[in-house]
């Protein structure tokens, strides 16, 4: 395994997973560990912060709870983690050797239809949301909610261009059809999918049509593949030949430059064949490049792309 090829993960659940005691030392049943990380060589890891919107109480309390138990998680691991809020920090991190985590956030739901909280975040170190979860919300319409199909709403496309004016990436995983397209009209920088796969080889609704990738491709963003078996194949049953599969076909719809690794560690219940959490990316790698893709295209989606989109996007 080369050094020069270390990853960033675009997509991980596990602060969801994580309390005082079950911890980043011990993998238990976490797919996400710290040996894992280092053994992985991922220099930047995105790290979620998800809640569930149909749970009582408010979104943004249970949010800013979560954000807090990140932050207790980077004081446990000062050590080893730096936190990413800008293109330097990513810089800072890989000059010391430490792992770089970027906070994201997954469901516009903890906005709570209130422009001023997506500064709360923001102020709180989130540099990534997702702009809907599998329910369709006040920002914009899920791809798995059959019920309620519409685009970005009036609420959405303020929130879009505020995105864009703090400096926030703008992921459209999860979103509609409908959303996805208003959102690529609306934003004036580089959107992302952070954990979707390409629908022409699984017909999942979560994952992206040719036109889709083409879009997001032309805008500068990239699509991070989602590990989970039922997003890979027809089956469910994958492997890492099927996470290649993925890559070559986003690749020869729009390059190399919009490909990258949004494996949803600790948010999926099963994982591919050969795949055990981010210790496994150097397996990926290998095949890449017995498969005869260039160093450069390697370098590319495994940290490049997602370089270039923070950036762009990163104030």
């Amino acid at each position: 395994m080369h050094r020069q090829f270390f990853v960033i993960d675009g997509h991980c659940d596990t602060l969801s997973k994580l309390d005082d005691i079950n911890n980043l030392e011990y993998r238990s049943n976490n797919h996400v560990s710290l040996s894992g990380l280092y053994k992985g060589k991922v220099a930047i890891q995105f790290f979620a912060a998800w809640i569930d919107p149909s749970s009582p109480g408010s979104c943004l309390h249970r949010e800013l709870q979560l954000i807090k138990r990140y932050k207790r998680m980077l004081d446990r691991y000062a050590a080893h983690f730096c936190p990413v809020l800008c293109l330097a920090d990513a810089e800072d991190a890989f000059n010391v050797g430490k792992i770089g985590t970027l906070l994201t956030v997954e469901g516009g739901d903890v906005l709570e239809g209130r422009l001023s909280n997506l500064e709360t975040l923001y102020n709180a170190g989130v540099r990534l949301l997702t702009l809907t979860w599998n329910r369709s919300n006040q920002i914009a319409g899920a791809a798995m909610d059959d019920q309620k199909r519409y685009g970005l709403t009036s609420f959405g496309i303020e929130v879009v261009k505020r995105m864009n004016a703090l400096g926030m990436i703008i992921d459209i995983s999860h979103a509609s059809e409908e959303a996805f397209w208003d959102v690529i009209e609306v934003s004036e920088q580089p959107v992302i999918a952070s954990h979707s796969n390409a629908k022409a080889i699984c017909p999942h609704p979560r994952n992206l049509d040719d036109g889709q990738i083409r879009a997001i491709a032309a805008k500068g963003g990239v699509v991070g593949i989602n590990f989970y078996p039922l997003f890979l194949s027809k089956t469910g049953d994958a492997g890492i030949i099927d996470i290649i599969k993925h890559i070559e076909h986003i690749a020869g719809v729009a390059g190399t430059d919009c490909v990258a690794f949004g494996s949803d560690f600790d948010g999926i219940e099963a994982l591919p064949q050969g795949i055990e959490g981010p210790q496994s990316f150097p397996d990926i790698i290998e095949e890449m490049l017995k498969l005869n893709y260039s160093e450069e295209d390697v370098k590319k989606i495994c940290h490049n792309n997602f370089l270039r989109v923070m950036e762009k996007v990163l104030k």
